[in-house]
């Protein structure tokens, strides 16, 4: 076994998770040992200015690496060392007001140690630890002597850590499109925290949801005479797939272009949507008209809120006003919708395939705007600010 770093993550990069600007300073290798194998993993110790910290997991498995963003919180109702030595696989607990149930249990022991590790961390030390989990909850509970620490975790697909710590893409790795890559923020691609039963029973959940919502406008009842619907398409495209800009000090290349078809309630909008990609293979999404003759189209970030994140499910309960917050954002939904992509344009490869569904909310304030997707892949998190269209139109008048 190779103690050595195993991913492109270097002590001193920074990197950007749900707002936060993280210093990575450390790197710790662990592992623990079932049935006379030792399995290992690396640790990324990260922190932020104001000094507080996160832990960046990287494990190899069989179908490749994976990840996962571990911050500490302070549970509602702690467990003592004793208690938590008593737990077993399968046992009910609510640390949070959320019942979990444990997963896993075990012991790890450090390995080697790069950089700055977190407090009381040195090699050959033990720790207890246990996972519980509950849905998209994941929680680690973990205890040396009798000081006991709780944290909660996420998911990450490489795709979130490489644009997180803004790395380049290696030759020959997938390049996401507008729906990026973020599969795993609702717990796809994790062997110990997934399962494909469960984000079956998510995506009915939310399938039911909508029919709930629109059902009146879909259902086959005589009842109710069904209200026309009003279909508005998305026109010509404003923009041409290839052309290159500046907006903001920043040089950008239009490198995917598709018309989403958004179902609300009583309409259907047609939006022309565009990846813009900038010198560092940033990704930023360009929505066209979301409103009828609107005159100002939105840029919008992807971001990752800390865990725990919402998930797809307490987001698909809301109800236009509802109030919404995140990672700063307040304010209330202004609409909900399913969108389908009705064409997909690009020169490069993307998640963004033509019949590829989305259901979302957006909300708006005099500053900002946000939009969440999900789906069976993960849900997607986007916060943006409108753009004058003619400003915008003339920074990419040069076309390949």
């Amino acid at each position: 076994m190779s103690f050595e770093n195993p991913t492109r993550l270097r002590i001193g990069m920074h990197a950007n998770f749900g707002g936060k600007d993280y210093r990575l300073i450390g790197r710790v290798v662990l592992g623990e040992t079932e049935d006379g194998e030792t399995y290992y993993w690396n640790e990324f110790n990260l922190k932020t200015k104001d000094g507080s910290y996160a832990d960046l997991v990287y494990e190899e498995v069989e179908r490749g690496g994976e990840w996962r963003l571990f911050t500490m919180f302070d549970p509602e109702y702690p467990l003592t060392a004793d208690d938590a030595a008593t737990k077993r696989i399968g046992d009910q607990l609510n640390l949070t007001g959320e019942d979990v149930r444990v997963t896993l249990k075990s012991s790890s022991r450090v390995y080697r140690i790069e950089g700055e590790a977190p407090e009381g961390i040195a090699v050959g030390a033990e720790a207890n630890y246990f996972n519980a989990e509950s849905g998209d909850i994941m929680q680690v509970v973990s205890w040396t002597g009798e000081e006991v620490e709780f944290y909660n975790g996420v998911n990450l697909a490489p795709g979130v850590v490489r644009s997180a710590f803004k790395l380049p893409y290696e030759v020959g790795s997938s390049r996401a499109g507008l729906g990026n890559a973020l599969s795993s923020l609702s717990g796809s691609g994790s062997g110990n925290y997934t399962s494909g039963v469960k984000f079956a029973v998510q995506a009915a959940f939310v399938l039911f949801l909508f029919f709930l919502i629109f059902g009146r406008g879909l259902s086959c009842s005589t009842e109710h005479e069904a209200s026309p619907v009003k279909h508005i398409s998305a026109g010509t495209p404003p923009l041409t797939l290839g052309a290159t800009g500046k907006w903001h000090d920043k040089n950008y290349r239009i490198t995917t272009h598709a018309v989403v078809e958004n179902a609300r309630m009583g309409s259907i909008i047609d939006q022309h949507e565009y990846e813009l990609t900038d010198d560092y293979s940033m990704k930023t999404l360009l929505v066209c008209g979301s409103q009828p003759d609107a005159g100002d189209w939105i840029l919008f970030e992807q971001f990752f809120p800390l865990p725990p994140a919402p998930t797809a499910q307490k987001m698909a309960a809301k109800n236009v006003g509802d109030a919404v917050e995140l990672d700063g954002f307040t304010g209330k939904v202004n609409e909900i919708f399913r969108s389908t992509v009705k064409q997909a344009d690009n020169e490069e490869l993307t998640s963004m395939k033509i019949g590829t569904v989305f259901y979302g909310l957006n909300s708006t304030t005099k500053n900002q705007s946000l939009l969440v997707r999900w789906n069976k892949d993960g849900i997607f998190f986007y916060r943006g600010n409108s753009v004058v269209v003619e400003k915008l139109k003339a920074s990419f008048s040069t076309l390949k």
